[in-house]
């Protein structure tokens, strides 16, 4: 897919903006009317000891209500045919219930429901409010919040990088799938996905789902700069509508959906990495690096939310905080891919990739570690007490695993994240292992070659798009190496470091901005000033030996030559 032409580019604009208008309305919308499920709707259902389940149909299924723990003496399969006589539609919502409930004169209202096999069955409920202590009032509300805290963030970052892809590459065709991907994205999110499935719209979740799915599939599979690699993939954009009509029809079964959907994006993923080995080291391998890693990530994160779904989907025993946990997991999936797909394409400190992605695995494998640890221990400590004092103790065996995982997790976060820093050092570890070795090239080599040497070991640590060395000599500055210009007085070169040691200076280095047009770091720029000391040394004795052994050869050629006039023959070239 080449560059989109600035007609295209017109019309998809202002599409997008009006798209983006509606997501920010439904957004808006769907928020308000999560907090008026969470603190009326659900509310007045449970006082009337009525209990409900929305399936991904929008099909309004109730029973009664139990505490948590406790199997409800009428289970959540039923649908709703009358409220006091009064028949009600076969759409019923779930909002619309609560509303009737409310208003029901009857005392105690009586409910019809018809269960699964065709029989009715009249329930008399009368309305009483609901016991709840303080600590599980604050609970309640810590879960409702932090659902909705978690799910706006996500948002928020979908819109975002939607907003920055569209407004600052509108003609790049991967930057626009993306951000039409990010608007899909969001209708199918949270909180837009209970809104539409409470209010019996689930086929926009349907219609919405295929376009975000379509459209991932194939910016991923043209990432980052619209060639499709293998060329294979370029079939993508036919076969993808079926494929994302498969994944997203109500007629479908869900598990296969996802099996198919997932794998499919992984597949995708997967093509990245042979386009990763067919790029040479630069900007395209750490886009890639960075789309790779908020993708995969995220879809870990997604992955993670649909198992533990499907793991408290057949129980009853489940709690809300697992229910709050699918929620969380499924948000922040989301707001990490269009993280780490918006980081790659503008091109926001590219060169951190290997240090966020080590760091993350680092931090992923001691929190695996710690966590294993304690539940062991804590397993295995409640065997004991139970052995010696003849009973459970839980709050002992949980206390005494997390002091042994507290006492476990220093030494593990040191081992690992030292391992971490000797094989994907930072720049100052690449400087630093690099500066020993300019004193001896200063030994060997000529400053030209020294100064070749220095330039490849900063771009590898600090990736300027451009660097030159210029060498003080007795007529003035000489350039005796540079890379990506021709002249020190290019208008890339922007920072000037003077070369010195302790004893003088014996010339300047110049660096252009990074290669992905972000400023330095404070670590690249540390790392910079520290090999500067070590090539001042090595340039100084390079430029000393190649001075003398000049001097030595200009000598023995005039040598040469008087011995050639003393012999009357011609001089032989030294």
């Amino acid at each position: 897919m080449r560059s989109l032409p600035d007609h295209w580019a017109n019309r998809l604009r202002p599409l997008w903006m009006v798209l983006f208008g509606l997501a920010v309305l439904t957004v808006m919308v769907s928020t308000i009317y999560a907090v008026r499920a969470s603190y009326y709707t659900q509310p007045v259902i449970h006082e009337f000891g009525l209990d409900f389940d929305v399936t991904t149909s929008s099909e309004l299924l109730v029973g009664t209500y139990a505490p948590q723990g406790e199997t409800p003496t009428v289970p959540l399969k039923n649908k709703v045919v009358s409220i006091d006589g009064n028949p009600v539609p076969a759409d019923l919502q779930v909002s619309q219930l609560a509303k009737r409930l409310d208003k029901a004169e009857g005392n105690p209202v009586k409910v019809v429901l018809r269960q699964p096999d065709g029989k009715l069955i009249e329930l008399s409920q009368e309305r009483h409010k609901v016991a709840i202590s303080p600590a599980d009032l604050n609970e309640r509300n810590f879960r409702i919040w932090t659902r909705l805290a978690t799910a706006l963030f996500a948002c928020v970052a979908l819109l975002a990088c939607g907003m920055l892809l569209a407004l600052r590459r509108p003609n790049d065709p991967v930057a626009m799938l993306l951000a039409f991907a990010f608007i899909a994205m969001v209708a199918v999110g949270d909180p837009p996905m209970q809104f539409w499935l409470w209010t019996g719209k689930h086929y926009v979740i349907d219609i919405f789902g295929s376009v975000f799915f379509y459209l991932l599939l194939v910016g991923l599979a043209a990432f980052p700069d619209g060639v499709f690699v293998p060329r294979a993939l370029r079939w993508l954009i036919p076969v993808g509508i079926p494929l994302a009509i498969f994944v997203s029809s109500p007629a479908v079964n869900e598990d296969l959906q996802g099996v198919v959907a997932i794998g499919g994006l992984f597949a995708v993923l997967a093509c990245q990495v042979i386009r990763f080995r067919r790029e040479p080291v630069g900007i395209v391998r750490q886009q890639i690096k960075w789309a790779g890693f908020g993708f995969a990530a995220g879809l870990l994160l997604v992955l993670a939310a649909v198992v533990l779904a499907a793991a408290i989907g057949d129980q009853s025993n489940f709690t809300p905080l697992m229910s709050l946990a699918v929620l969380v997991l499924f948000s922040l999936g989301l707001a990490t891919m269009a993280l780490g797909l918006i980081v790659a394409l503008i091109r926001f400190r590219l060169w951190e990739a290997d240090t966020v992605i080590t760091r993350s695995a680092a931090y992923a494998v001691v929190t695996l570690i710690v966590g294993v640890v304690w539940a062991a221990s804590s397993d295995l400590v409640k065997l004991v007490i139970t052995e010696v004092m003849g009973h459970d103790s839980e709050a002992g065996a949980t206390t005494v695993g997390a002091i042994i995982a507290a006492g476990v997790f220093s030494p593990t976060q040191s081992a690992v994240l030292g391992w971490t820093r000797k094989h994907f050092g930072g720049p100052l570890d690449q400087i630093h292992d690099s500066a020993k070795r300019l004193k001896s090239w200063g030994l060997t080599e000529s400053p030209e070659e020294v100064a070749t040497r220095a330039l490849s070991i900063i771009d590898q640590a600090a990736h300027p798009a451009a660097s030159a060395i210029v060498l003080d000599t007795a007529m003035g500055h000489e350039l005796i190496a540079a890379r990506e210009v021709t002249s020190a007085d290019d208008s890339k070169l922007i920072e000037k470091l003077t070369i010195e040691d302790e004893e003088s200076s014996v010339g300047t280095l110049l660096i252009g901005r990074r290669s992905d047009g972000n400023r330095y770091n404070k670590q690249e720029i540390e790392a910079i000033r520290e090999i500067i000391p070590s090539l001042a040394e090595a340039l100084r004795v390079a430029r000393g030996r190649f001075s003398r052994e000049s001097a030595m050869q200009q000598r023995m050629e005039e040598m040469a030559a008087r011995l050639a006039q003393l012999e009357g023959g011609t001089p032989k070239p030294a």
